[in-house]
């Protein structure tokens, strides 16, 4: 039976997954946890308290009892490029080779200091004759990577691997990007984090489009937290409360505020993908991540889109049985997940 754990490091808490795959390519969550991070640790997706972040890692990890000092870890900021380029055409040997001059055009960075990968995503000929192929390529700062790596091994994790966290996420919560069925027209996915919104669009698992904001749940906390003079603690109470009806009216006001301004920016991205040539029209909408719970958010989604939002609910497909977690804990657990259970499926599915 593969296992493996994957690690989200996100604005307000470490998680970890360990995911187990059992015959027929069942998937079993075997540990879940969190552990919360100090302000500051982790801004806009990037560490910055490389001491605090590491021992969160390393008291997660004891609370948890995972066995495996080996990790799977997401990153998603804005050292990291996710572009759609259309290149002329090579045998994927000769593309791999020299996929470092062959990108350096198309990211704003040197591409002798960055980590490269691609998916090729097509082959095609030109009215001209051409030969050309077209692949999403990712690059992503290899100082910051670095950052990560060193971080977790001083908490005494092994990164085994690096993946973008939107991409993670689409295979948690989606059986249409895990190739499991197939569906009309594009799906996109909307991951609300505290700091960080990432977005993806793809095509049964094949990815069209991905976006990472720098502005999530915590945009609104720290806006009734200024504007009602109150402390961060407790705004996100009265955010909650926000959420069963209750709180003034100029906490109502300022809450609409933020969350209008969260929709514009999801509703910007989805426009931008949407005016793109050879775009399909998107059909399905899925939200997650704990900024998903913001009172509000999905109705205002809903009628500014005007499309059905569902939201994910990633352990549903999982057996969590053996993972200690009750019936009540899955339910609080599952919008913030997504990561980690993506993250940790992409390789123990392998």
């Amino acid at each position: 039976m593969a296992q493996a754990v994957g690690l989200d490091i996100g604005t307000s808490a470490v998680r970890a997954a360990q995911i187990s795959m059992g015959r027929g390519g069942s998937a079993s969550l075997t540990s879940f946890g969190q552990v919360a991070l100090p302000a500051g640790a982790v801004v806009d997706g990037e560490i910055r308290d490389q001491g605090a972040v590491s021992d969160a890692v390393a008291q997660l990890w004891k609370r948890v009892k995972i066995r495996s000092k080996r990790a799977v870890v997401g990153v998603a900021n804005q050292r990291v490029v996710v572009r759609q380029v259309d290149l002329p055409y090579l045998e994927e040997k000769e593309f791999r080779n020299s996929l470092q001059f062959q990108v350096a055009d198309h990211i704003p960075m040197p591409a002798e200091s960055a980590e490269l990968d691609y998916q090729i995503l097509d082959d095609y000929t030109t009215q001209a004759g051409d030969h050309m192929m077209r692949v999403l390529l990712i690059a992503a700062a290899t100082e910051m990577i670095d950052t990560f790596v060193s971080t977790l091994g001083t908490a005494g994790i092994e990164v085994t691997g690096i993946d973008l966290t939107p991409f993670a996420v689409a295979r948690a919560v989606s059986p249409a990007a895990r190739g499991e069925v197939g569906i009309a027209g594009a799906e996109a996915i909307v991951d609300v984090g505290a700091g960080v919104t990432n977005i993806i669009i793809h095509h049964n698992g094949e990815a069209k489009f991905v976006r990472i904001l720098l502005i999530g749940g915590d945009e609104i906390t720290n806006a009734l937290a200024d504007g009602l003079r109150v402390s961060y603690e407790e705004a996100e109470a009265m955010k909650l409360d926000l959420g069963r009806g209750v709180g003034s009216a100029e906490a109502q006001r300022l809450l609409a505020q933020r969350v209008d301004a969260l929709v514009n920016e999801i509703r910007g991205s989805l426009d931008y993908y949407i005016s793109q040539e050879e775009s399909e029209a998107v059909t399905s909408i899925i939200l997650t991540g704990g900024g998903s719970l913001t009172p509000g958010l999905i109705p205002q989604l809903e009628q500014t889109l005007r499309s059905q939002v569902q939201r994910a609910t990633p352990l549903s497909e999982l057996k969590w049985s053996k993972s200690g977690l009750t019936e009540e804990q899955v339910g609080h657990v599952d919008p913030i997940a997504a990561a980690a259970v993506g993250l940790a499926m992409g390789v123990a599915g392998k």
